[in-house]
């Protein structure tokens, strides 16, 4: 999880200073669990390769997709940072995401005392529309390696 932590900061850092569209997105459902919060920007203008690092939130009454915590029964609440290398291909404002991904969390079994360490990889595959500025939206799905196909919505501010 450190490692995870300390490859989104040094990315982040290292690119700081290029002239790219960064946004904020509130992410429903996908990698970041029931809900989450990313901050995405692209190496260089409004399209080509760029990344994204989030805060996650999941909830389940039963057991969860991710291989650690398989057979876990009961209240569960999961929460994780999933980062993201993702590639968008067009021109203007619409575009189409090719990505590929980690999530790494604590998952919280309420029936039992103490936290496990959960993680997972996953792709992206959606339509995102982003405006230089102003308004983002994004439809997709995000496989990951168990073969669970997250769908996922987001809505956000790019500047």
């Amino acid at each position: 999880m450190r490692i995870l932590v300390s490859l989104a900061l040094v990315l982040c850092a290292s690119v700081s200073g290029l002239s790219q569209t960064k946004s904020v997105n509130l992410e429903l459902l996908g990698s970041s669990g029931m809900a989450g919060v990313n901050f995405d920007s692209r190496f260089s203008g409004n399209s080509g390769f760029g990344y994204s690092v989030g805060l996650g939130y999941g909830y389940s009454n039963g057991g969860v997709d991710l291989p650690e915590t398989k057979g876990n029964d009961g209240i569960s609440h999961e929460v994780g940072i999933p980062v993201e290398v993702n590639y968008l291909f067009g021109q203007k404002n619409s575009h189409f995401v090719l990505g590929a991904g980690a999530y790494a969390g604590a998952h919280i079994n309420e029936a039992q005392s103490k936290p496990q360490f959960a993680y997972s990889f996953f792709g992206d595959v959606a339509y995102r529309y982003q405006k230089p500025t102003g308004f983002t939206f994004a439809v997709g799905i995000k496989p990951n390696i168990r073969r669970v196909f997250w769908p996922y919505i987001t809505l956000g501010y790019s500047f």
